[in-house]
């Protein structure tokens, strides 16, 4: 056994534990650490940022993309609280992530020098993280590392927060070079649970699967669409969406919860799949009516959270609809509830292709058009990030997914301004063989708008689209819905820039990135088609009208409720 100190320990320890990315600020008291990577670079790449807040959302991104831990280590209290959005949108959108912090020297804790807490770091992200301690010892390094990144890997996944003190880098310890402990935790409900929820789809006329984005997180979308084809029901989707859980080209795939109160007040049973019912307080809430409701969910805390379901199963979404689909046998109405189910499906086919048809031969970029000459020039494969605010529901809606590992949004319960540029580069650096393309509103992008020059600094080829309407305007966008005074006061409100404008198209080319700023469907394909055939990061700013916003938020409210 060798001697070395704090900082090689753990360097050596997330190789054995199979990291090959470590994302990381370098400031004082970390250059132990820094050195050590620097070490090691041909075994575990680097990844940096311009601050944490990005370096954080990066991270979190590459862990959604990998399904597996990213390790991230920031910079004593300031670091940690700028990175802070990474532990709430991970805990909101169940991510796996080990975050760290370079906290205060042992020698000096509690006496408010360099750097310092008042007591421990990790209260600061107490309530938003599975596990959390500072490392006491360099000695102990390992054992705590293994542990974080067991508990932030076992369902109900989500990040784990631990703190070493800037002097555990250079203390010496020995290295034992202890192997990982191999964990196996996809685990099915209880054959009871998993025989009464079969007895209870055995007997049900109506029912409706709902799917969240637990069934995408947890690889079980397969097992969903097997209950679902046995069944021939109607399956829907949680409205806000973060992970796909069912193909949305499949004909049983009726579109979101939120848009279908008919066809759940007309259910005698919903199965919800892990799904988030997140309610903003500003619009009506689900309603199940007279419906046996059940909720299947690795979570302990999500079964009787947001309802109070009639059955709620504990186990990972995988292996229990397997069980479930195998307990089955026949259900003698599946081809009648598939034929209606498939109606349904149509249906919101032809409403899709209305949305799509408004402004789609004009001379400015409407949102179908923009989302119809992406879908054309994009090869085949693109993951799509989906961040641009008032033109979320179309990217969702407008766009085919039947391979649902291509497309990642965020949930209403994490609700983060600024997520989607950071997160696609770490989705990028975690799906190399695959393009990603993400698509921002020119709003949400300024609050994370440095994020873009790690892309350049890693020369990976992620397609960042802003849709420029000229400011925040979903906010304005759903005034306009809900007729408040607010809609006419975006000026007011500092919503607009427009005095002075920004043009987001020069900042990214002053970082190194391809840009330019597109304002005619011909230009908008001329710049796609040469992004995706360069494979370098690139920048193309959409050019459309800050009513763009307003008219689609009313058109898709109405088309919603009808």
């Amino acid at each position: 056994m060798t001697r070395v100190n704090g900082a090689e320990l753990l360097v050596r320890t997330l190789v054995r534990l199979g990291v090959r990315d470590a994302f990381n600020i370098v400031g004082l008291g970390l250059f132990p650490l820094a050195e050590a990577f620097y070490a090691h670079r041909d075994e575990l790449r680097y990844v940096t940022a311009l601050n944490e807040t990005n370096l954080g959302l990066m991270a979190a991104g590459y862990a959604r993309a990998n399904r597996s831990a990213a390790f991230v280590n920031v910079y004593h209290a300031s670091g940690t609280g700028l990175g802070m959005m990474a532990l709430t949108t991970a805990w909101a959108d169940g991510v796996p992530l080990v975050f760290t912090s370079t906290t205060s020297s042992r020698a000096l804790a509690g006496r408010d020098q360099y750097a310092a807490v008042p007591r421990a770091v990790t209260e600061m992200s107490d309530q938003f993280t599975k596990w959390s301690a500072e490392v006491p010892s360099a000695d102990r390094i390992p054992e705590f590392l293994e542990r974080a990144f067991q508990i932030a890997n076992t369902a109900p996944y989500g990040p784990v927060h631990l703190a070493f003190p800037m002097d555990v880098w250079l203390e010496q310890a020995e290295d034992t070079g202890v192997s990982p402990t191999e964990v196996l935790a996809d685990f099915a409900a209880a054959p009871a649970a998993v025989e009464r929820l079969a007895q209870l789809l055995r007997g049900s006329e109506r029912p409706v699967i709902v799917t969240g984005a637990e069934v995408a997180r947890y690889g079980a979308v397969g097992a969903a669409v097997a209950l679902a084809e046995a069944l021939g029901c109607t399956v829907l989707h949680e409205d806000k969406v973060a992970d796909l859980g069912f193909p949305t080209t499949h004909p049983q795939y009726a579109g979101k919860l939120g848009a279908h109160r008919a066809v759940v007040e007309g259910a005698d049973l919903v199965l919800l799949l892990g799904v988030e019912l997140t309610e903003s307080g500003l619009t009506r809430p689900m309603d199940f009516g007279d419906a046996t409701t059940v909720v299947l969910s690795p979570d302990p805390l999500l079964l009787t959270r947001q309802i109070r379901p009639d059955l709620a199963v504990l186990g990972a979404p995988r292996p229990t609809l397997e069980a479930v689909t195998a307990a089955l046998g026949p259900i003698p109405q599946r081809e009648t509830r598939a034929a209606a189910a498939a109606e349904l499906h149509a249906t919101r086919d032809a409403r899709n292709d209305r949305i799509r048809a408004i402004r789609y031969d004009a001379d400015e970029l409407a949102i179908g058009r923009i989302l119809a000459e992406l879908e054309a020039a994009m090869p085949e494969g693109t993951i799509i990030v989906n961040h641009c605010a008032s033109g979320e529901p179309f990217v969702e809606d407008l766009i085919p997914y039947p391979d649902t590992d291509r497309f990642f949004g965020i949930s209403s319960k994490a609700s983060a301004q600024g997520w989607g540029g950071p997160a696609s580069i770490g989705i990028q650096l975690a799906r190399p063989d695959a393009r990603v393309v993400a698509l921002l509103g020119d709003g949400g992008f300024m609050f994370s708008s440095t994020a873009i020059y790690a892309a350049a600094q890693q020369d990976l080829p992620v397609v960042f689209v802003i849709l420029n309407n000229g400011g925040w305007r979903d906010i304005g966008a759903l005034a306009t819905v809900a007729k408040s005074p607010l809609a006419d006061a975006e000026g007011v409100m500092g919503w607009t820039f427009a005095d002075p404008p920004i043009d987001h198209a020069a900042f990214a080319a002053s970082l190194g990135l391809e840009s330019r700023r597109v304002a005619t469907p011909g230009e908008l394909r001329e710049a796609l088609d040469k992004a995706f055939a360069q494979g370098r990061a690139t920048l193309i700013e959409v050019m459309n009208s800050p009513e763009d916003a307003h008219e689609f938020s009313r058109v898709f409210t109405q088309s919603s409720e009808d």
